[in-house]
């Protein structure tokens, strides 16, 4: 048993060995590492589902100095070699949080629920786009109900104008018939003004005829009426 168990001490003590030798060589990294961890600034987040203590030192014997919840963003300012980080939360609180606690990317939930926040700004802005869709189709209908309107007052103002060119004409034509009706009147007024002093000259001629007749026809010699007899 013993010369069984003495090679596998021997194996066990040259495995540790081995370890040893590599953290002390890791160790100067390591050293690097915690010693410029403070000068770079980035942020991380407390692990999901459950709250995390921030606490004043590097041990679960210090004091809790508040508690964060799950997916709260976290300043990172200094990262230390006993598992723990040093933050500072969005309140200003600067305290230590254990590293495994830490997380790259926020928690599913907060992405969910920023996923669904998005989604509902786009569905919004996917209602607004179609309101706006709809006020410029009723904008377009009304354009071009105006349009046919508007060609229609055309028609109807092109024809309101040959209208009134015809009554123009129609006046025109209208003073000329009245201008030769008037220029007709007054000849016909003329030649019954003429008619009537003619038809006057002939009566007056009649009726003196008559009186001269009258006047002579008792002073002619009955003898020569017969000898206007026997002829």
């Amino acid at each position: 048993m013993s010369l069984a168990s003495s090679p596998a001490r021997r194996l066990a003590y040259d495995l540790i060995g081995v370890r040893v030798k590599r953290l002390f060589l890791l160790y100067p990294l390591l050293l690097l590492v915690i010693l410029t961890s403070p000068a770079q600034t980035e942020t991380r987040y407390a692990t999901d589902d459950f709250t995390v203590p921030i606490r004043r030192g590097t041990s679960t014997g210090h004091k809790i100095l508040r508690m964060v919840s799950s997916g709260t963003p976290l300043e990172i300012l200094q990262t230390g070699d006993e598992g723990y980080t040093k933050v500072k939360t969005p309140e200003g609180t600067v305290g230590w949080i254990l590293t495994r606690y830490l997380m790259d990317q926020p928690p599913t939930r907060d992405q969910v629920a920023q996923l669904e926040k998005r989604l509902a700004t786009l569905e919004s802005e996917n209602q607004t786009l179609k309101g706006e869709k709809e006020a410029l189709e009723t904008i377009r209908n009304d354009l071009a109900h105006c349009s046919e309107e508007l060609a229609e007052v055309r028609r109807a103002a092109s024809q309101t104008l040959a209208i009134e060119e015809e009554n123009v004409q129609l006046h025109q034509e209208v003073a000329a018939v009245r201008e030769q009706l008037q220029q007709f009147e007054a000849e016909t007024s003329t030649l019954r003004d003429e008619s009537s002093r003619n038809w006057f000259i002939a009566g007056a001629g009649i009726a003196l005829g008559s009186l001269v007749f009258g006047l002579v026809i008792p002073h002619i010699p009955w003898r020569r009426r017969r000898r206007w007899d026997q002829f």
